[in-house]
């Protein structure tokens, strides 16, 4: 199975470099076979084990990708831009006809054909493919025919359900049969080739002759020509025996039977008819469309006890940890007390018992935690340092955006201590190293804008650092001791290339930063204006959760650059880490959410003494459940705004957890919302 890299971040949102990728598919058993560079693109040949169909498509791998990485988003299909309007009673009588376009469709025994759908689509144009689509093929080792035939062909490699699509105006008697050959009926395959038949294979056929071998190959008269005008999309699920029987009596395979023989999701059908659909630009009902479905598949249910994956596997796993990764996988959990009752999604038809489900929990949660030894009994009085697992994070999120960590001494020079923290009577050392190391620090700053200095000296002109320490005080007449996180940037943000001009750093750049390092531990940290010493009148900030003050940031003020020779602005902050290590919560997993979101969008007069904190609080106080967030988009000031006021563009965006919402619930919640916010704060609406 080739995959390809960057078509594969359309369906799982991730930042991995090739070999972290490759090792991460290795750990849940996708063996990467071959990394090869197909014009420019990465494809990896990954080998596929015969119990797992479900990983012989973009959008399988993808969710394996999303169930392995936590940090991977996971892009479901959004297939709801096609609607298929049931003609005929197919549910209750397989063989009707749908009376309105004298079609139908019919399987003469369920045991061979599980599920057939079918729609018909008029007027189409064949032609060439886009040069993008034709590419991807290229790259997966398929030959583009047309952009109708390659329609079939992406299909099937997004998300695994194999297509065939026939000239409609080559199917005679209006009707589509799924049946048995008979003895000394032939046909000619696309390859050219002609077949004689027996019993032994399935065929697709028209009132009067065989149209196609069922899950290998079309034939050659109901190919698609460039004459093609009207088409019928077929979207099937046959039974694996039987299509598994027929490629060998044939001596050869396609990667239709390839997936066929492995068992296909039965509730496959559907989607993949209406995302060929939306390729082929379909946004309206086809003229016919047509689900014959007899056996109506009964979800496979499988009881677990919540403590039998730790003790089949011999090592401790927590119930959440188990319920989170069956969930990542798509299966659906009732809790039941001691056990659940886990109802196993219709892509895996290769689990049916609970040993089926420890086996996926254990290869999501990783082979490298079982013990070759006696598993050790459990240790009640361990307990994990959550102050030093949040650290780490803080660590690990301050070096992904580029940070370095410094660890400086925890003594320092008085006129160095009097910089942050003007306060008298600084803790003196008895015996100290030297005069530069004669106090103990009441703030980590100065150590970075020495280290920052130490490194502008060196000629690097992006100095981005970081320091987790503890600083020391006197308060109510005791020593006290806390821990600070202090974060600097000086310098260039980005480097001058052919893609984008030299950029400083600048304050609006470092409080992103802070902000989004506060959204990574699920703390929403808000900026108040105030004032300090060490920070620029017009740029200092007390960083605040939840009203109380747990920071300070802003630029630090020239005097300082000046003492330790920076030619360009220090951007600051200092946070107290004993309120992060009480507020941060537990990592939980949340379940996606499937339904859409829409979005509004607000623009808006106001006054300029109304700063944007204090507009972000409003919003915060007044939105409603169904707000999902907001983002201010625009800011404008100039000629067509008074002088007292500022232009403000908003851009909200809803959504609900159980439901899609209307466009009329939508306009009624952003009228309220809005009408209350123009009245709170005096807002004049543009």
């Amino acid at each position: 199975m080739k995959i390809n890299v960057a078509y594969l971040k359309k369906f799982v949102a991730f930042d991995l470099e090739d070999p972290a990728l490759k090792e991460l598919l290795a750990g849940i058993g996708l063996e990467v076979a071959e990394a090869l560079t197909v014009d420019g693109q990465t494809v990896l040949d990954i080998e596929i084990t015969p119990n797992r169909p479900d990983w012989l498509s973009h959008y399988g791998v993808a969710r394996e990708i999303a169930a392995a990485n936590g940090q991977a988003r996971f892009l479901p299909l959004d297939v709801n831009g096609v609607a298929l309007v049931p003609q005929g009673d197919a549910a209750a009588a397989p063989t009707a006809a749908a009376p309105a376009t004298g079609f139908s469709i019919a399987i003469e025994d369920a045991s061979d054909c599980w599920r057939y759908s079918g729609a018909i689509v008029r007027d189409v144009r064949v032609g060439e493919s886009d040069p993008a689509v034709q590419k991807l093929l290229i790259s997966l080792g398929l030959r583009p025919i047309n952009n109708i035939v390659d329609v079939s062909n992406l299909v099937m490699m997004t998300c695994g359900q194999p297509l065939h699509i026939f000239d409609l105006e080559q199917l005679q008697g209006g009707q589509i049969r799924v049946r048995r050959a008979r003895k000394n009926e032939k046909i000619r395959l696309l390859d050219e080739r002609e077949v004689a038949l027996d019993e032994n294979f399935l065929l697709i056929a028209d009132a009067s002759r065989p149209l196609a071998l069922a899950g290998i190959m079309g034939g050659l008269d109901s190919g698609i020509t460039s004459k093609t005008r009207h088409i019928f999309i077929e979207s099937a699920c046959f039974n694996p025996v039987v299509i598994r029987r027929a490629a060998r009596l044939l001596g050869f395979k396609t990667d239709a039977s390839f997936r066929f023989e492995r068992g296909m999701d039965v509730e496959a059908t559907i989607p993949a008819l209406k995302m060929s659909l939306l390729m082929l630009g379909q946004t309206q009902p086809p003229s016919f469309f047509q689900d014959v479905y007899p056996r109506p598949l009964t979800p496979t249910v499988v009881p677990l006890e919540k403590d039998y994956p730790g003790r089949l596997a011999g090592i401790a796993i927590t119930p959440e940890t188990s319920a989170a990764i069956l969930q990542r996988l798509g299966f659906q959990l009732q809790d039941q007390g001691s056990r659940w009752q886990v109802q196993v999604p219709s892509h895996r038809v290769d689990v049916s018992c609970k040993q089926d489900l420890v086996e996926e929990i254990i290869r999501i949660h990783g082979y490298k935690h079982l013990q070759a030894d006696i598993p050790l009994s459990a240790n009640p009085l361990l307990r994990i340092d959550r102050e030093r697992e949040i650290a780490l994070r803080l660590k690990n999120q301050l070096a992904d955006v580029g940070f370095n960590e410094v660890i400086n001494y925890v003594f320092q020079s008085p006129e160095e201590n009097a910089l942050f923290d003007p306060q008298p009577q600084p803790l003196t050392l008895k015996n100290p190293l030297g005069k530069d190391f004669s106090v103990m620090k009441n703030s980590l700053l100065a150590g970075l804008l020495k280290n920052t200095a130490l490194n502008a000296n060196q000629n690097w002109e992006k100095v981005a650092l970081f320091e987790i320490g503890n600083i020391f005080g006197r308060h109510q007449g005791k020593i006290r001791e806390e821990k600070k996180l202090a974060i600097s940037v000086y310098g260039l943000q980005q480097k001058k290339d052919w893609r984008s001009p030299e950029a400083m750093f600048d304050f609006s750049y470092f409080k992103s930063l802070l902000a989004m390092l506060g959204k990574r531990l699920r703390l929403d940290f808000a900026f108040r204006k105030s004032t300090h010493p060490a920070y620029a009148g017009p740029c200092c900030f007390v960083i605040e959760w939840n009203g109380r003050p747990c920071g300070r940031c802003g630029e630090v003020v020239p005097e300082f650059c000046r003492y330790f020779k920076l030619d360009h602005p220090v951007f600051a902050a200092e946070i107290d880490l004993a309120l992060l290590f009480r507020e941060v919560k537990e990592n939980r997993f949340q379940m996606w959410k499937r339904f859409p979101a829409v979005r509004r969008d607000f623009t808006f007069l106001m006054a300029k003494t109304v700063s944007f904190e204090e507009l972000r609080a409003c919003l915060e106080r007044l939105r409603p459940e169904a707000l999902e967030s907001f983002e201010l988009t625009d800011v404008f000031q100039g000629a067509s705004v008074p002088a007292d006021k500022v232009s403000f563009s908003m851009g909200f965006t809803y959504r609900a957890q159980d439901r899609t919402l209307t466009g009329d619930e939508v306009n009624g919640i952003h009228l309220e919302f809005t009408g209350k916010l123009v009245e709170q704060l005096h807002l004049i609406q543009r």
